[in-house]
């Protein structure tokens, strides 16, 4: 795991410049302060319109309304930045208004700066579905430093110590994602790190894998056990998930968490409902993932845990990545921990 999350690498903030980046700009200062970080605030102007002909130049017979357009929209944005710039008098701030799409700003601006994070919004429209996806996911896709998506409808819960939980599936992004959460509580001295992994499992799963055990132990494969049942079954794997977790942990490339207090936790069926349900249970203000790279580098995918695993209210998602600045691509493998998980009974 690179270093990113670290005292003085520089933050980098993308902007709408509207009443969303609210709750964004307050947990950049929020971390900027705590990490005594100079604040970059960025907001993309589009790039203008240009028209190609076959052979010919084509004449655009609004060229003139474009160029002035793009100039007053420019100008605007020019003046919300300096007023955002003037708001921040406890952190070191610049700004940045870069013609280019959004995405493509950001990144560029983030490889020249060494930023350590990139700061962007994430919404819900009316439907339910994820908007932004196209700023926000799109460079958590993309980005060789973490990411941290800030929901916009509600601000992060930063009053009172700070409660961190990092979800773990087990294989190398679910380490990477490990390492950076250590890594970020003993920078914010957070109060504690809840560590998770979640079985995806139902209960009709649990009673079919109990059935297929219990076939073997008839047939003499296996030892009988009488008081194997759903409830024995689920205490087993859970304890020996959390033994997994902690070791993990303990094997941890990042050093050991100073005065943050560390909990290996293990939830049993859907992730999202499960994280969600550790989410409130601790408090969590923060969540941390790694990113997976299934197919190929820049598709953002998360496998078993679903996009609506990734979004609370008021609390902010760190996406990590798995792999180095200009590293080979490393594909996904699932620890050998996961592939025995039919064979906990037997042990």
């Amino acid at each position: 795991m690179i270093n990113h999350i670290s005292h003085q690498r520089p933050i980098l903030v993308a902007v709408l410049l509207n009443s969303g980046d609210d709750p964004i700009l307050t947990t950049a200062r929020y971390l900027a302060r705590k990490l005594h970080a100079p604040l970059h605030i960025v907001h993309a102007v589009r790039p203008m319109f240009s028209y190609v002909g076959a052979g010919d130049i084509v004449v655009n017979p609004y060229y003139g309304y474009e160029m002035n357009f793009n100039d007053k929209e420019e100008q605007i944005a020019r003046s919300k930045l300096d007023a955002l710039s003037g708001a921040f008098d406890d952190v070191e701030v610049s700004t940045h208004l870069i013609r280019d799409f959004p995405p493509e700003a950001v990144l560029t601006l983030a490889d020249e700066l060494n930023a350590g994070l990139i700061i962007a919004g994430v919404s819900e429209d009316a439907g339910g579905f994820l908007s932004g996806v196209s700023t926000g996911f799109t460079l958590a896709s993309e980005a060789n430093v973490p990411v941290l998506l800030v929901p916009q409808h509600e601000g992060v819960r930063f009053e009172g110590p700070l409660r961190i939980l990092v979800a773990d599936n087990f294989g190398e992004e679910g380490q990477a994602a490990l390492d950076a959460a250590v890594q970020l509580a003993n920078e914010l001295h957070a109060e504690s790190l809840t560590h998770v992994h979640v079985q995806d499992m139902s209960f009709q799963d649990v009673d079919r894998m109990i059935e297929s055990v219990r076939e073997s132990m008839i047939l003499g494969q296996i030892p009988s056990d009488p008081e194997l049942n759903r409830e024995y079954y689920i205490d087993k794997v859970k304890a020996r998930t959390q033994t997994e977790l902690m070791k993990r942990y303990e094997e941890s490339i990042e050093p050991h968490l100073n005065s943050t207090r560390y909990e290996a936790a293990v939830g049993f069926g859907k992730p999202s409902e499960e994280i969600h349900n550790e989410v409130n249970r601790v408090g969590a203000q923060m969540m941390v993932f790694g990113r997976h790279h299934l197919v190929h580098r820049k598709t953002l995918s998360l496998g078993r845990i679903p996009y609506p695993a990734m979004v609370e209210d008021g609390v902010a998602t760190l996406v990590v990545p798995d792999v180095k600045t200009g590293s080979q691509e490393k594909m996904v493998h699932r620890s050998n921990f996961e592939q025995r998980g039919n064979t906990f009974l037997n042990q």
